[in-house]
């Protein structure tokens, strides 16, 4: 008597095939969206965009974004691999305006945002999503004089991309009034929310995103008032952040995100860089002296050097810090060593003028819906 054995098909479970296809590229994911209706549905989940995008962020932490001020050219650059030539972006025509991109706002999550003369662009240059977002009009009959900022930023507690308008309104003497606007992605409408306080309200510099805050530093010149304020991308509320050190000159103060945290980088007597802790204590992680620090620039022609915090290394041994605009080249700091040593940037084209856009840059799947 003979028996016919059978064997049942069993496929890979559905969370051990995630697990292996978020390592993978969007262009090759996007590949096998067409292989296959299982595939499709899987790669399409908000539970996987979202699992991809964190690999992906793991994965590139020392990478940043270039834009070209001559032509039409987004790329980018990984600084644990400075003599790899950038990787050029793809643009979708219709985010390019007179031959050239427009101004960029700001990118978080794999997503850029320009600004043309009438809109906004959000744009994901790894699956050529985009959505334009008219610009929210200055209100009507104004005869004051104006000055505004803008942040493009990413609300992890909503799941909602978001845009501040900071609006200022000045007469012949001072300044009188403000507006804040808040365009959400997720409700496609643009709306009114408190405005900053009154001594941080001139001008926002060097914005930052890290913890679902938006920093700035403020530009009151009194050292003993100069703070850090932050705004909860969530509630919207705004918070001051005393500094770690007493600053004298407030443009010796860098803010930058590293591994997804605050860190202030003070230049007035040497280099020292701090990090924000999750109790709103600031915690050094180098320090060089001033003769030590100077004497380095010094040997290095690198006077006068107009420094940013832009990276960790792979390892989490050493910030990468420095101007790629000026000098084709980054400093390290070892966090180990507390010593300083500085890299030939050799990857960069000849002949083309970038601006740095010094925040982590990775791919990822969102469509911008």
């Amino acid at each position: 008597m003979s028996m016919k054995k059978t064997r049942n098909s069993r496929s890979l479970p559905d969370d051990l095939i995630m697990e292996i296809l978020s390592r993978l590229p969007v262009k090759t994911l996007l590949r096998f969206k067409s292989a296959s209706k299982s595939l499709l549905n899987l790669i399409i989940r908000s539970e996987f965009v979202k699992l991809h995008l964190c690999r992906s962020l793991i994965r590139n932490s020392s990478t940043i974004l270039l834009l070209s001020s001559d032509e039409t050219f987004l790329a980018s650059f990984d600084l644990d691999h400075l003599q790899c030539p950038p990787v050029r972006l793809d643009t979708h025509p219709d985010v390019k305006k007179y031959n050239r991109l427009p101004r960029i706002i700001g990118t978080c999550n794999g997503v850029v945002c320009f600004k043309n003369d009438k809109d906004y662009v959000l744009y994901n240059p790894a699956t050529r999503a985009y959505k334009k977002v008219p610009i929210r009009v200055i209100r009507p009959g104004s005869s004051h004089s104006t000055s505004f900022q803008e942040v493009f930023a990413y609300d992890c507690v909503s799941d909602d991309f978001k845009i501040f308008r900071f609006i200022n309104y000045f007469n012949e003497t001072d300044q009188t009034g403000s507006e804040t606007y808040l365009y959400s992605l997720k409700d496609n409408s643009w709306s009114t929310i408190k405005s900053p306080p009154q001594d941080y309200r001139g001008h926002i510099y060097c914005t930052c995103i890290a913890n679902n805050f938006l920093y700035w530093r403020n530009n009151n010149y009194d050292s003993k008032n100069t703070r850090v304020m932050r705004l909860d991308l969530s509630s919207h509320n705004y918070e001051e952040i005393s500094l770690p050190i007493r600053v004298e000159g407030l443009w010796n103060i860098r803010l930058g995100v590293l591994n997804g945290r605050l860190h202030l980088m003070d230049q007035e007597f040497g280099l020292d860089i701090w990090m924000l802790k999750e109790d709103k204590c600031w915690t050094r992680v180098f320090h060089s002296s001033d003769s030590e620090y100077m004497d380095f620039l010094s040997s290095h022609s690198m006077t006068d050097y107009s420094l940013g915090p832009y990276a960790y290394s792979k390892d989490g041994r050493k910030i990468i810090i420095g101007d790629l605009r000026v000098y084709k080249k980054v400093i390290c700091c070892d966090l180990e060593s507390q010593t300083l040593s500085v890299i030939q940037v050799l990857g960069l084209p000849e002949g083309v003028n970038f601006t740095v856009i010094p925040l982590p840059w990775t791919e990822s799947l969102l469509l911008l819906a």
